[in-house]
C-alpha cells in the first residue's frame, strides 16, 4: 500500500457510498479497500477501475447509477494551488464530473510534485465534442490561438475528443467558458470548482490539502 492510498483509506467509513476514478493511486486504493473487506457501495466512471474491482471480488457499479456519494476519489494530470485540475488524458471528463457533482467530497490522489503553483502547459485541455461540430470547433480554437488535435480512434458515446494546447493556462477559465459555450461541445477536462481537497506526498509524508491551505 502506498502512503497516499493508506491515507485515503482512513477517510472511508463502512457503509459509505464511494466513487473510485482512475490512475495508479486510485488503483492502489481499490486494492486496499478489497484487502480491508470494507462494506461499501462502490461506483466508478472508469471501466478499467470497474474491471480491477471485479478481479478483486468487488462489485463496482457505473458512476451514473449513483444518486449521491459520500466520497469520490480520482487522479489528475495537473493541479494548481487553487485546486483547479486538468483531467485530460483519460478523456472521460463527462462521467468524472458526474461523480464530482454527486459527491460530498471530491478528492484527488496525486503523485508527489503534481500539485504546482500553475497548471502544467504540457497538459492539454480536452473537449468532448459532437462529431458534426468538430470541424467548426477547430476553426474556433485557432481564433483563440490554441493548437488543436482530434484524437484518432477514440470516442465517447460517439463524440470525438479534441486536445487543445496553449503556451500557458493563465486564462484557462476564460478560454474554457468560451469553448463550453460553442455549439456541440459536451464537456471539458477542466475541473475549476469541483475539487474539495488533494492527497499527495510532501517531505516523505502523505498530506491532505484543501482549498486555501498552505502548500509548503
Amino acid at each position: 500500500m502506498t502512503l497516499i492510498s493508506d491515507f485515503a483509506l482512513k477517510k472511508i467509513q463502512p457503509g459509505q457510498r464511494v466513487s473510485l476514478g482512475g490512475g495508479s493511486n486510485v488503483a492502489d486504493l481499490t486494492r486496499a479497500i478489497a484487502k480491508a473487506n470494507l462494506a461499501l457501495d462502490l461506483y466508478s466512471p472508469t471501466p478499467a477501475t470497474r474491471q480491477l474491482g471485479a478481479s478483486l471480488g468487488l462489485s463496482i457499479k457505473p458512476a451514473e447509477e449513483a444518486d449521491q456519494l459520500d466520497l469520490a476519489f480520482d487522479g489528475a494530470d495537473s493541479v494548481d494551488f487553487s485546486l483547479r485540475a486538468l483531467k485530460s488524458k483519460g478523456g472521460i471528463q463527462l462521467f468524472e464530473k458526474i461523480s464530482a457533482q454527486e459527491a460530498d467530497e471530491y478528492i484527488l490522489l496525486l503523485p508527489e510534485g503534481r500539485l504546482r503553483e500553475k497548471l502544467n502547459p504540457d497538459i492539454q485541455l480536452c473537449l468532448e465534442v459532437a462529431a458534426p461540430a468538430v470541424k467548426s470547433l477547430l476553426l474556433f480554437a485557432k481564433k483563440l490561438d490554441l493548437k488543436a488535435n482530434v484524437r484518432k480512434n477514440e470516442s465517447i458515446l460517439g463524440n470525438k475528443l479534441v486536445d487543445l494546447y496553449a503556451e500557458n493556462w493563465d486564462k484557462i477559465e476564460e478560454v474554457n467558458q468560451q469553448l463550453l459555450a460553442f455549439n456541440g461541445v459536451v464537456a471539458s477536462s477542466l475541473f475549476a470548482g469541483e475539487v474539495t481537497s488533494v492527497i499527495t506526498v510532501q517531505n516523505g509524508q502523505a498530506v491532505e490539502i484543501g482549498k486555501g491551505e498552505n502548500h509548503d
